[in-house]
């Protein structure tokens, strides 16, 4: 286990090294502690925030989640999610996590963490009354530990997310069978080395052992799915279990990218010897924008 962590901690160190450039995309930070409002949605979009003037069209808001131990600003560099959602019309959030870290502390996490969840909502809260957002299509998507963080913003906050979409770690966090269902779509490399697919066993993030079907039919259940749909080959080495009689609405899918290491999919870098193989056959930030835009939350 020991020896895992290793491995862990300099893969994803090399990673935030060979990033470590100026991106050209803004990553909007707000540092202030922010009390959330618990905004309710229960209308259909659009629903415009606070900050929308009257006859403003209010834009979806994404939340772009980094890894552990990369900055903002270096995930974005290596991602691109930010630039590619604000090409889209999205508004964009890219929040740093807590220190020692950067990090995300999430439920099943280390113990005694700051409270992240409610520090992002609040910045959320923050930006809404400053800028036009429709607050019935608000979304977050991340890699690795922030796959975690946006599985757990979904979790936390389902009233508030329309949809997430988790990369890489959607299993280093607790599940929440309580707590309504929102869209989901996992994307996992098979041979993920950080956080593999049958479980987590990396020591710096626990919980251990949770298996990325686990994740995902915990998602099914909260959305009253019934059953799943035949796999489908949405591209070469890509396999989707899309499932079926679920809520009005709701979606659920797993992404399984066949080979594929501890990578945010269509990314460059020169990782693999440590994180293991890129998938190339999709772009992770089209696969997650084209996902949010074709979620809509349902009417009361």
């Amino acid at each position: 286990m020991v020896h895992r962590w290793g491995i862990a901690l300099v893969a994803l160190a090399v990673l935030a090294a060979s990033c470590a450039t100026a991106p050209s995309h803004v990553v909007i930070e707000i540092a202030a502690d922010l009390v959330r409002e618990n905004v309710g949605l229960v209308d259909a979009p659009p629903s415009p925030s606070p900050g929308c003037a009257p006859g403003e069209s209010p834009a979806p808001l994404l939340v772009s989640l980094h890894p552990f131990v990369m900055e903002p600003a270096v995930w974005e560099d290596y991602g691109g999610l930010g630039a590619a959602a604000e090409a889209r019309g999205f508004e964009v959030l890219t929040p740093r996590g807590s220190d020692p870290g950067p990090r995300w502390s999430v439920p099943g996490g280390l113990p005694g963490g700051p409270d992240d969840i409610g520090r992002v909502n609040g910045l959320i809260d923050e930006l809404m009354r400053g800028s036009c957002i429709d607050r019935n299509r608000v979304f977050a998507a991340g890699f690795s530990a922030g796959a975690a963080m946006a599985v757990a913003l979904g979790c936390a906050a389902p009233q508030r997310f329309t949809a997430v979409v988790a990369s890489g770690g959607a299993n280093l966090t607790d599940l929440c069978p309580e707590s309504p269902g929102v869209d989901a779509l996992i994307l996992h490399g098979t041979a993920d080395p950080v956080a593999p697919p049958t479980g987590s066993y990396v020591v710096f993030a626990p919980p251990l052992g949770l298996h990325i079907d686990s994740v995902v039919a915990d998602h099914a259940a909260r959305a009253g799915c019934t059953g799943e749909l035949p796999v489908d080959s949405v591209a070469a080495g890509v396999e989707r279990t899309a499932h079926s009689g679920c809520d009005t609405g709701v979606r659920v899918e797993r992404w399984y990218m066949v080979g594929a290491g501890h990578t945010w999919a269509g990314a460059t870098g020169d990782f693999e010897a440590v994180l293991g193989p890129t998938a190339t056959s999709i772009a992770a930030n089209d696969v997650a924008l084209d996902f949010f835009e074709s979620s809509h939350r349902s009417a009361a």
